[in-house]
Parts: C-alpha cells; structure tokens; sequence
C-alpha cells in the first residue's frame, strides 16, 4: 500500500478504508478539510456481489458491464490486473502461462538482434569517424542536409604524408616500404615530409635535399606513389563516406524499429502478471484462499476497473450557497482541480502526497496532465475530457472482479465471480490527484519498459532532470489557526476552498443520496440482473 492518501481506496468488510493520515482515518481527514475538497465514502456504497455459473458466465457479465458504462457515458479505465493458474488445469494453462513463456522467449530472441544491430552499428560508426578524419585531411566537410560534400579548408599535407607512410606504403613489403628501409637513410621520413608534389626530378630533389642520389631516387619514387594514392583516395572516399553514413543511418532505423516491435511484447508480458510474484497482497490472498488447493485444476483471475462520470443530476438549488464571484472564478477557469490546496496537500505533500510514492513528479509534469484531463483538444476531436471543466463533484468507482475457474476431475466446470463495488463521492481536485496516480504508474511502465530495451525516451519525465517543486504559498492566516487549533476552536473567519462545506446537511443528504441512485444503484442494478438475481 502506497503512502498516497488515496492510494488505497478498497474497502474492507466492514466498510472501512484502511487509510490513515496525519494520524486519522481517511474519511476523518477529508471531514476536517471540508470545503478545500469534498471526499464522502457512504457507509452504503460498498457491495460485493457473488454470481456462479458456467464457463464464461462470469466473463459475459463483466464484459456487459464493461460496454454498459460506456453507453451510460462513464469513464472507464483498468487499473490493475494479475492471474494465477494452476498447472492442473492444463487448457487453461496453456492459454495463459504458456502464452507468457512464449512472450518472453520472443523478448529475448528480439533483445539478442537488437544486440546483434547494436554491434553492427559500433562497427560502422568507427568506420565513419575513420573517414570523416580523412576528409578533414583532404579538406572536405559533409553536409548531412545535402548529403554532398564542400570544401572548407586547404588539404592538410604533412597529415595526409603521414598517413601514407603509416597506413599505405607500409604494406609494400620488407625492403621497399620507407619504415623498413629507414635505418640505410635515418633522413628517408622528414626529407619525404619535406617534399612537395612538384618534386619529381630526382637531380633537384637531391640538390634541394642536399642527399645521395639514390636517396634522390627513393623520394621521388614515394613522391610520385603518393600523389597517385592521394588522386585514387581523394576521389574515392567521398562515395565510400556517403555509402557508410546510409549505412549508419539504416541500422539506427533498425536498432530503434527493434526496440519499438518489442514494446508491445514487453507490455503483454507485464499485464500477463503471476498472482505469486507480483506482491505480499496477492501471494497472501492465494494462499489462503479456500477455494484454490494445489492439487485441484483452478485459475484465479483479479481485475480492477476506475470508473468515474460527472455528477450532472444534481438538483440546481444544491449549487446555492456560493458567492457570485465564485461563479464568475469558476467561468473563468480561476477554480480549477490543480489549486494552491491540492498541490500542497495532494499531490506534494512529503508524507502522505503522491510525490510521497512517486518522488519524480514536477510541478510542469502536473500541470500538463492537468491540461490533458481538463481539454477537448488534447483528448481529440469529439472526445470529452476525462474532468469537465464545469462540473465539480464526480461519481467515482472501484470495480474490482474476483473469477474463479474450477474443474472438477469429473470433466465439468463451474466459474465463480465477485463484483466489489466500492463508491465514492469526490470533488473535482481529488479526482484530479488519484487520475494522477494512475498516469504517474503508466510512465512508470513505460520506462520499466524503455530501460529493459535500451531505449530513452527524451520526454520521459522520470529521465530528464528533476524541475522546480511549486513554491509553498504563504499562507498569512496560519498563525491564528495555530492558536485555534491549541485551544480545539475551529477557525471560522472564512470559509474553507471554493467547494460544498456542508457535510451533513448538503452533501450527505443531497449531493450523496442523489448520486447513490443515479449511479451507484444503477450500476449494481445491472450487475444483479446480468447474474439472474430474482429470476
């Protein structure tokens, strides 16, 4: 369980939320900041329904469920999924596990040809810095736009004679090759280095060197070797750089398109997750699970849903109350789910926050999140934004479905299932901050995934460097609510957020009881009568 205050919002049997903060039960918490956000946890709105039927029964009823909220406009998004099958039930294993396996031995057959390209693409790119050094020699700089060459400076001469000396004239053979040859003549090296291209008479170049004429001889006869291997080589090694930068070029495509083919693969095997492996929670829940001994043929499948819609069924006169230069703020986008109270207390809060489980969080990360929940535009034509920048208050659901398969040694099956219904009633900002949640572990898994292929992402905001946290807002009323809070006087001269701060009589007897039959009862109503409940 995170350190997130709304981490974990799964209630037991007895109806409780298990989290605390700052030293007291969630919903005690959310009470006392009445006004900065609206948090209500209906001691009604939690239901577990325990439908069995055949094969697949279970699995038709949550796929209608599924495709129903969607008709009746809610948000729907998965939020975790694991399985577990016992080796037993050998079908059912082989769709599964099997199918795992074969996942993995995909990943790892793609990870050894990325390997293999990555290998290839060092080759070439040594390659290409050999030859670009030779252009520099021969005065030639490339243009990667043009993919042509231009001249930039004059040939580099004694560099160019080095070379030759080193890298050309040396495979010529034992006694013909100026290094092998030097200790007859110890001037051979620095008189060649000395010579230019027009030195080909071997009477000149002795008066001019002032050496034998054999000597004479051997430097011309090099001379004019270099200059044909510098014709040759200078024509030549612009088409053989071209050649290795489309080279280049290709196999970067390639190791970057093997990294991406093997995404999808990755992603699988993740979702593909195994009850025992994926935490003390599901190992704890498995092993003392009734209905699951070792040596029965059984699988065991949990899924949790977030579902969420706007509560636009409220009854106008519940908006009363406010000022109308709330109003006007609200219009104006001045009252917004990211506000001074939700950033200090939600989501950059060093104890209970979301940076608490997500440290990598910035203030720029949140506020692009905050444009992409809140905007049409960044959701794409016709699609509507996950929070509505005119509605406040929101019908939250978890969803979480509990299937298990069993297969009895005389041939015939059974599947049992139980839909955990657990409602919520939240304002706009802490929807906003557990959505948060839910797209800080999906970069998460992209970069899990990114780093067990080798790729970096550029935007990925766990890589780049950490930005500013928000500068905490003073708040100048803080000295008297400390001396309220000594005395146990609750601080009265003004009123708390720009949301609903009547509990009792607002909010639980209106916002509450209208969104349980608009919502909640109707999606409960939907599952009892899919599972065949008083037919």
């Amino acid at each position: 369980m995170g350190r997130f205050a709304l981490s974990n919002l799964a209630r037991t049997y007895t109806n409780q939320v298990p989290a605390v903060v700052e030293g007291m039960p969630l919903d005690d918490w959310a009470h006392k900041n009445i006004g900065n956000l609206v948090f209500a946890l209906p001691y009604e709105g939690h239901t577990r329904i325990n439908p069995t039927g055949p094969p697949g029964f279970i699995s038709g009823i949550y796929f209608s469920l599924v495709f129903q909220l969607r008709k009746w406009e809610f948000f729907v998004q998965k939020a975790d999924e694991w399985i577990e099958v016992s080796p037993v039930h050998q079908q059912y294993y082989q769709l599964t596990v099997k199918q795992k396996q074969e996942v993995e031995q995909q990943i790892k057959a793609g990870l050894a040809s990325a390997a293999q390209s990555v290998a290839d693409l060092e080759l070439l790119k040594h390659d290409e810095r050999k030859y670009r050094e030779f252009l520099d020699y021969f005065g030639y700089e490339y243009d990667e736009s043009a993919n042509g060459f231009k001249e930039k400076k004059e040939k580099d001469e004694h560099a160019l004679r080095s070379v030759f000396i080193d890298q050309v004239d040396v495979h010529t053979g034992e006694g013909i090759a100026i290094r092998t040859i030097v200790s007859r003549w110890p001037t051979l090296i620095v008189d060649f280095m000395k010579l230019n291209d027009s030195d080909t008479d071997p009477d000149k170049v002795k008066e001019k060197m002032d050496v034998s004429k054999a000597e004479a001889v051997v430097l011309v006869t090099k001379n004019k070797l270099y200059m044909e291997w510098k014709k040759l080589f200078g024509g030549e090694i612009q088409d053989r750089f071209r050649r290795i930068r489309e080279l280049v070029r290709s196999r970067e495509s390639s190791v970057d398109q093997y990294r991406e083919w093997l995404k999808p693969y990755v992603a699988r095997h993740q979702i593909l997750q195994e009850g025992l492996g994926i935490g003390p929670g599901a190992r704890s829940t498995l092993s003392s699970l009734f209905a699951m001994p070792a040596g029965h043929a059984t699988s065991f499948n949990q899924i949790e849903l977030w579902t969420w819609r706007e509560f636009g069924a409220t009854p106008p006169e519940l908006y009363k109350g406010g000022t109308e230069l709330l109003g006007q703020e609200r219009a104006e986008g001045a009252v917004r789910p990211y506000d001074s109270w939700t950033k200090k207390n939600l989501i950059f809060h060093k104890d209970h926050g979301l940076v608490a489980d997500f440290p990598w969080i910035t203030d720029e990360w949140v506020k692009e999140q905050e444009k992409f929940m809140t905007t049409r535009e960044s959701q794409g034509a016709g699609i509507r934004p996950w929070i509505d920048p005119v509605k406040m208050y929101y019908s939250f659901f978890i969803i979480t479905l509990e299937k298990l398969n069993i297969r009895m040694p005389t041939g015939s099956e059974m599947e049992d299932g139980t839909f955990d219904v657990n409602y919520i009633y939240m304002s706009e900002n802490a929807l906003f901050a557990k959505l948060l949640e839910m797209k800080a572990k999906q970069v998460e898994m992209n970069h899990y995934i990114d780093n067990l292929i080798g790729v970096r992402d550029p935007g990925c905001p766990i890589c780049t460097p950490k930005g500013q946290k928000p500068k905490d807002e003073r708040d100048w009323l803080q000295p008297a609510k400390k001396f309220f809070d000594y005395f146990g006087f609750e601080f009265m001269f003004a009123k708390k957020g720009p949301y609903e701060h009547d509990f009792f009589e607002r909010i639980s007897k209106g916002h509450v009881r209208s969104a349980a039959y608009a919502r909640y009862a109707t999606i409960t109503n939907f599952i009892k009568q899919k599972s065949g409940y008083g037919q």
